[in-house]
């Protein structure tokens, strides 16, 4: 079964911070390559299982010199599954594993197959091989989604086939063969069209799970623009209220089960009216960008920086060291909003007022801390902005 694409968690902040990967898709066909190979791995176990108590009843009970030889020839097959049993179990990818297992197979079965007409039965094989076990090596190749290898497998199977028939065709016994399909050369014609349409319905497979991965993931782009319009503001696109609600909410119990420390540092712009009063909203707006894209160069990627709507921003940093740590991350935020705005060739100068509230020490719910972090952002505000503050009670720095 082919993978498929999960929309995306709205509150994974990283993976809004990342974006789609450009390869999803090529990745994906990997992965489904990959698991079609530890298939073919462990049904090979199970095949070779199968065929090695089949030999010993042929060597054992049968006293057939056919045991013997398959015996010798399955220890190779066994052999290399075992060598590569490692690397497939890691998830190693091994390229060439597939076309070795193919080759191996076809091989295997067509000597075994002769050494079986020359043995026993002239006509028996040559059925069997066609119509039972050589459209199950074809099956197993197409699982690995390789169409080179399904076309290479299909070849050479007919090839297999034919060297097994002209081997078995000086042996038969005309008498039985001329009432027997499986020994008539014309039947042969229609057992190698056989195998030759079988392949080339198998190459429906990687074409299928192409067209499917596609789809799967135009379908998982617009799901991600449709988080990105209800979760994410539209001019900056940092998180949204809702969207940081959800994180809030994701964070606490984590927060509370691990006893971790995080900070919820809730500004303002000082002076940004102003510049909306005097230069327009265009300038605004591009001030408001620039501003959301300091705040994520000073914030670490298990951070939230969320925009509440006008000049208000909020980040939520997780697994702070105390107050001191979230007055050290204050400070950056700070000194990367006092650096000037360019806009419209003019040098514009604003800065932030900064309320600060700490899980658990200020507050043990998601609400309260919200309100606690206002509060001490108002404090600021009214006493010199452009510095930050914790609640309870406030006192301020720069």
């Amino acid at each position: 079964m082919a993978t498929l694409l999960r929309p995306p968690d709205p509150t994974d902040a990283p993976f809004f911070h990342d974006g789609l990967p450009s390869d999803i898709l090529d990745t994906l066909q990997k992965e489904e390559a990959l698991r079609g190979e530890r298939f073919a791995w462990f049904m090979h176990w199970i095949l070779y299982g199968l065929v090695l108590v089949f030999l010993l009843v042929v060597h054992f009970v049968q006293h057939s010199m056919v045991g013997t030889w398959g015996l010798a020839l399955l220890c190779i097959p066994i052999a290399i599954n075992g060598f590569v049993s490692r690397s497939v179990l890691a998830k190693r990818p091994l390229p060439w594993l597939r076309y070795v297992y193919t080759f191996l197979d076809l091989t295997f079965l067509t000597v075994y197959n002769g050494l079986d007409t020359y043995f026993n039965s002239t006509l028996t094989p040559v059925t069997t091989a066609t119509l039972l076990i050589y459209p199950v090596i074809l099956f197993m190749s197409a699982l690995q989604h390789d169409r080179r290898l399904i076309v290479l497998a299909t070849l050479y199977c007919a090839l297999m086939m034919n060297i097994l028939f002209a081997f078995a065709y000086p042996c038969f016994d005309n008498a039985i063969a001329s009432k027997l399909v499986c020994g008539n050369i014309e039947c042969q014609v229609y057992r190698t069209g056989y195998i030759l349409l079988l392949g080339g319905l198998l190459l429906i497979f990687p074409s299928t799970l192409s067209r499917l991965l596609r789809k799967q993931k135009d379908l998982f782009e617009q799901n991600m623009e449709q988080f990105a319009l209800a979760h994410h503001d539209t001019l900056t696109g940092l998180a949204n209220r809702r969207l940081f609600t959800r994180f809030l909410e994701k964070i606490l119990p984590l927060a509370r089960r691990h006893r971790n420390q995080f900070a919820i540092l809730y500004m303002d712009l000082d002076g940004f009216k102003s510049v909306n009063d005097t230069k327009g909203h265009d300038a605004g707006d591009q001030i408001l960008q620039e501003v959301a894209s300091r705040l994520l160069s000073v914030v670490r990627d298990s951070d939230l920086v969320a925009r509440f709507g006008g000049d208000e921003f909020v980040v939520i940093a997780q697994r702070i060291e105390g107050r001191e740590g979230a007055r050290i991350l204050a400070g950056r935020i700070l000194s990367s909003l006092h650096a000037p705005f360019l806009i419209q060739s003019d040098q514009i100068h604003i800065g932030a007022s900064i309320g600060i509230a700490i899980f658990p020490d200020d507050a043990d719910e998601g609400e309260r801390l919200i309100q606690l972090a206002d509060d001490a952002l108002y404090h600021v505000k009214k006493h010199g902005k452009n510095s930050s503050a914790f609640p309870d009670p406030p006192s301020t720095f720069q």
